[in-house]
């Protein structure tokens, strides 16, 4: 409705926030959506009885490309505070995850 009414008046700002606010909010979904399918091909490796270096490079790559999609999400103040904790904290899992499996560690 939102692009409609867009497509009707242009300079309906209200519209246009709605229309930006939605996108937004979709991309911050197919985060939380990428999270789920790629940490169940992960458990399914890690559940393996033994790792490839294929399968080590799988995973830290299915790391990286969730690290940066999270990286690239928009900010935004008019999306929900559960949608935005929920990202942080698969953000931070993920975070976790990688530091422990492929960072060096000195000593």
């Amino acid at each position: 409705m939102a692009k409609k009414a867009y497509v009707l008046n242009p300079y309906n700002r209200m519209a246009f926030t709605i229309m930006t606010q939605t996108e937004i909010a979709k991309e911050w979904e197919n985060f939380l959506k990428d999270y789920e399918t790629f940490m169940k091909e992960i458990e399914k490796i890690a559940n393996k009885s033994y790792i490839t270096k294929k399968d080590r490079l799988r995973v830290k790559i299915m790391l990286e490309i969730l690290l940066d999609e999270y990286k690239l999400l928009k900010p935004s103040l008019l999306l929900p505070e559960k949608l935005k904790k929920e990202a942080q904290e698969k953000y931070k899992k993920i975070r976790e995850l990688y530091e422990k499996l492929f960072t060096k560690r000195s000593g």
